[in-house]
């Protein structure tokens, strides 16, 4: 295998294509990543801003440049010996007509060759929640006909542009009075299950052939539609209701992601599902035009481990496997994955603890920050839990109604109480039991959650009982299969819920330091500080060398520099506090003049100040085109955070009165003319983006030199302040990386010390530097003297040789004006001890080529005298 040295994620779609990414090569080359690590490139729903919404697994999205504009960017990527990592999405496809296995289902319902192909409970009618208002409200408004589909050959329910096929069972079912044209179409649906889908079509087709007949055909179908009662009958005949999108959350009969609606579970569990949405992914991987995969929502699978031993069996041992899973506190991936890693958002987290001020007197620490923190998700999951999803929770309570006693109502209350308190107690995104039983990691998290559960819903006890032993036993009962599934139905949702608890509900309430509010943060985290950093690191270095570390992606909640700057919060919560204060008082007229009622509290006007910082731009403020962009950006951001937080508004119930009101806050705050308060941010916000660049430039080095594959989200090798999706999808401008770093560098020069950082690094370890960052041994290097709080060092070592980073933190007030660097007196007497067991050697600093001779200490002002951070490396 051919493990990566770097990777470079690429957002295609939004303007990128592949066509613009062969342009982009040799950008890729001058940075130094080994492998571009492409967003999912089958072919999406028409439109689609991410590709996650897939139509076919099969074909390489036209609207990329088709199979052969793919096969000539993997050509010329070869071409540069640079490799390329696939993301695929086994978990779900989009529930969209332009989903041809979704429209033969709704067709043709359990008859459907695709029927199993997705995870729907056929006990019941397919739910297809995609109205704006209910069934019987959109007929009444006309929005909904009968029409014949001349694309699929077929007649179809009309809503707008959408047609949603009627299964041929029920042609019979529309009176034809006298239209020959429909008497033809249901003697033809009247054998049509004797042919296949294609011949039933084409004889369709032939029947409309003519303009005229098709004509009349629409005609007779338009009256039939005025009749409610009889449009209303026929709807009934479906395998299918059409129903209101606010019912998904109350009534569905099929797995989606997340709580999204338009994106449907896949059954890959079943071998031929597998096979059939695996074909052109494994096919391209034994052509070798492509070297890796990145497996998308592991947790959603029915069972991840079987996935990616049949994932491994197919691709090759020689294939990079990378698994997108967030890993909670203490949690290590599981060593039997047939896996090199994950996608990196745990070295986020340690980045956190490297960044942050873990002084005791901090701000962030206590227990009791903590307790209230537990006590705030517990809410955050049960709210989830008890409306967005609870469909899913009405299922498992269904089932486990028949293994857990007779099934009456009360009963099934307390069973849906004792899912729901298990669930919100888990402490990470999920178990992995399997037929088995448990093993000893999930024995003890199922103890925890049965005792946690017990405590807050003892009227439950019994009903928590019997489901952890469904949970934890193994299958081998009568009522197994029963048991088994519910097992994996409470495992595939119990993921989804703490990610839409945590991330996307409990992040956005919390507003008091934004930077640990990230995909994969835990929310009971406190700063570790370097000690924990540095164990973290050493950890990595034994169970995850070569899993990606990641500082951006398309799911993190902010850019790496703005998440970077707002670690400088934790330096300086006092200010930071007094001017949130200050910044109250300035606004109180616009505040004033909001409707009653409807003016944000405490908590959502810090997190708005707090997210402004974090985007605010290192220059000053340009044109009124500046402010004006800004202000977009805040506006959309500040209405998704509001809607995520569900307390004041949510997606599907928006609050039109309170949002028009914060946006009108936003837009008095970010006027022109609020001189004042624009005036007064601008300067206090000076020295956190001062330091928060200093914090960047040491998050890259730290990410090139700790273990682990260094990932470059799009654009992030310059400066990143994007916000949450879509804001950090936006389109970027790549430059080549200057030939040295400037010397003296400044403010100014910030984005070309960061890329040419990044160039050095990543060349050093796809040459000399290979095996040296790698594999190599991870050493935490003492720092003493009174600035060695505001410095981490860590050496890496191999036979070949060794790399020495040294990186500041916690310089805040500590940057001279206008210049990139650090003031030299902050140095004093600070020294690295050099690690026992090292043999001295010169040393090269490879980002300024200043030569260090060795010593058992060397002094951090002359290692950190010319440039903010360090690589030392053997001369």
């Amino acid at each position: 295998m051919h493990l990566p040295d770097a990777t470079y994620r690429l957002q295609f779609r939004n303007g990128m294509d592949f066509a613009k990414a062969v342009e982009l090569i040799p950008h890729f080359v001058g940075l130094g990543i080994s492998h571009l690590y492409a967003s999912p490139l089958f072919t999406a729903v028409r439109g689609s801003a991410h590709g996650y919404d897939i139509v076919d697994y099969n074909e390489i999205d036209p609207a990329l440049g088709g199979y052969d504009g793919f096969v000539r960017l993997a050509h010329a990527l070869k071409a540069e010996e640079l490799g390329l990592v696939l993301d695929i999405v086994p978990n779900h496809m989009a529930a969209h007509l332009e989903n041809d296995w979704w429209h033969s289902v709704i067709e043709w319902g359990r008859l459907s060759g695709f029927a199993d192909y997705f995870d729907i409970d056929w006990r019941e009618p397919l739910t297809l929640p995609f109205l704006g208002k209910s069934f019987e409200e959109e007929v009444a408004a006309g929005n909904l006909r009968l029409a014949y589909d001349h694309e699929h050959r077929c007649l179809a329910l009309r809503y707008y542009e959408a047609l949603y096929p009627l299964n041929p069972t029920s042609y019979a079912a529309i009176p034809g009075n006298g239209n020959a044209a429909l008497e033809r179409i249901a003697a033809v649906a009247g054998t049509a299950e004797r042919k296949t889908a294609a011949q039933f079509h084409a004889e369709i087709a032939s029947v409309v052939a003519t303009p005229s007949i098709a004509a009349e055909l629409d005609q007779c179908l338009a009256r039939f539609s005025a009749d409610t009662l009889q449009f209303d009958r026929l709807h009934r005949m479906q395998s299918w209701r059409l129903m209101s999108w606010q019912t998904a959350r109350d009534k569905l009969s099929y797995r989606r992601f997340f709580e999204v609606a338009g994106l449907i579970g896949m059954r890959v569990e079943d071998e031929a599902v597998f096979t059939e949405t695996h074909r052109l992914a494994l096919a391209l991987v034994r052509e070798g035009l492509i070297d890796g995969l990145r497996i998308d929502h592991i947790d959603g699978l029915a069972d991840p481990k079987g996935y990616l031993d049949r994932l491994r069996r197919e691709a090759g041992d020689g294939t990079y496997i990378i698994v997108e899973k967030i890993l909670g506190e203490n949690e290590t991936l599981p060593e039997a994955w047939a896996v090199e890693g994950a996608t990196g958002y745990e070295f986020i987290s340690a980045l956190a603890d490297l960044l942050s001020d873990d002084t005791p007197s901090s701000w962030l620490s206590g227990e009791e920050r903590r307790s209230a923190a537990e006590e705030a998700v517990t809410g955050c999951k049960l709210q989830v839990l008890g409306r967005n999803f609870n469909t899913e929770v009405r299922r498992l309570t269904g089932l486990a109604a028949r293994f857990t006693g007779d099934g009456a109502p009360d009963q099934n209350v307390r069973t849906g109480v004792a899912i729901r308190q298990l669930m919100a107690a888990l402490p990470v995104y999920r178990t992995y039991v399997g037929d088995q039983g448990a093993g000893a990691r999930d024995s003890r998290i199922l103890d925890g959650i049965a005792a946690k559960a017990a405590a807050r819903a003892p009227g439950a006890g019994a009903e928590i009982a019997a489901i952890v032993s469904a949970l934890r036993a193994p299958v081998d009962s009568a009522d197994g299969k029963l048991r088994s599934e519910f097992r994996t139905r409470f495992q595939q949702l119990s993921g989804a819920v703490m990610a839409k608890a945590v991330e996307d509900t409990f992040f956005y309430r919390r507003g008091d330091y934004l930077a640990a509010n990230e995909v994969g943060a835990s929310p009971f985290w406190t700063p570790g500080g370097v000690g924990r950093f540095h164990a973290m690191m050493q950890d990595r270095a034994s169970q995850m060398p070569h899993g990606l570390s990641a500082t951006s992606t398309h799911d993190t909640k902010r850019g790496e520099d703005a998440r970077a700057r707002l670690h400088v919060v934790s330096e300086a919560p006092d200010v930071w506090a007094a001017a949130v204060d200050r910044w109250h008082g300035m606004n109180a007229e616009s505040m004033g003049r909001l409707p009653a009622g409807e003016k944000p509290d405490a908590p959502v006007e810090q997190f708005l100040y707090q997210s402004l910082l974090g985007v605010w731009p290192i220059a000053p403020l340009g044109d009124e085109d500046d402010l004006i962009s800004l202000h977009e950006r805040m506006v959309d951001f500040a209405v998704k955070a509001l809607r995520e937080a569900k307390l004041r508004t949510s997606w599907d119930d928006p609050n039109e009165r309170y949002e028009a009101a914060i946006k009108a806050f936003l837009g008095d705050l970010l006027d022109r003319h609020n001189r004042s308060f624009l005036g007064d941010f601008e300067k206090t916000a000076g020295p956190f983006i001062h330091a928060g660049l200093i914090n960047s430039l040491s998050q890259a080095l730290v990410k090139l030199t700790a273990p682990g594959i260094p990932d470059i989200y799009q654009g992030s090798e310059r400066i990143d302040l994007s916000l949450v999706d879509p804001d950090n999808r936006r389109g970027f401008s790549p430059r080549g990386s200057l030939s040295q770093l400037p010397q003296a560098p400044t403010i100014g020069d910030f984005e070309d010390c960061k890329q040419r950082l990044i160039s050095i690094g990543l060349n050093y370890r796809r040459g000399r530097g290979a095996d040296c960052l790698a594999g190599g041994e991870y050493r935490a290097v003492r720092v003493e003297g009174p600035g060695a709080r505001h410095a981490a060092a860590f050496m890496r070592r191999s036979r070949d040789g060794f790399a020495l980073t040294v990186v500041p933190r916690l310089v805040f007030g500590q940057t001279p004006d206008g210049r990139l660097s650090i003031r030299p007196e902050l140095w004093r007497n600070t020294f690295l001890a050099w690690p026992e067991g090292c043999q001295f050697k010169p040393m090269c600093n490879l980002l300024t080529g200043g030569v260090t001779e060795p010593r058992p200490l060397l002094a951090v002002a002359d290692v950190l005298r010319d440039f903010p951070v360090a690589l030392l490396v053997e001369a």
